[in-house]
């Protein structure tokens, strides 16, 4: 399976840390903004894959927090039409939402 340029870079952040010149804690951030990055890009590719000008209907669970977060990354890169009132899951903590979304721009580009 092929890696991808982030990927390689996570591991190249863990090959600094066990040289010694990164400290844990800057790997662990360069880390996790790493992580970012590839979730923000992997939801810009799902969204860019669906036909334009038709809704992505999504059900997104999670706790409040994350589902919070990813509302507001999703709010940033489509127009969100609808999103429904949380609703408690089985498992504590964690609720379910509901969004609807259309791309606010035709596709142009391609993934990289």
């Amino acid at each position: 399976m092929a890696r991808t340029r982030i990927g390689r870079a996570i591991g190249e952040v863990a090959r600094r840390r066990n040289r010694g010149e990164l400290t844990a804690e800057q790997a662990a951030a360069l880390t996790a903004r790493l992580r970012d990055m590839q979730r923000d890009a992997m939801y810009r590719t799902a969204l860019d894959a669906a036909d334009p000008g038709h809704p992505v209907q999504l059900r997104l669970i999670g706790g409040y927090a994350d589902v919070a977060n990813l509302l507001t990354v999703l709010d940033e890169a489509t127009t969100l039409v609808e999103v429904s009132d949380p609703y408690r899951t089985r498992r504590a903590g964690q609720v379910r939402v509901y969004a609807t979304c259309v791309r606010r721009h035709p596709l142009s580009g391609g993934a990289r």
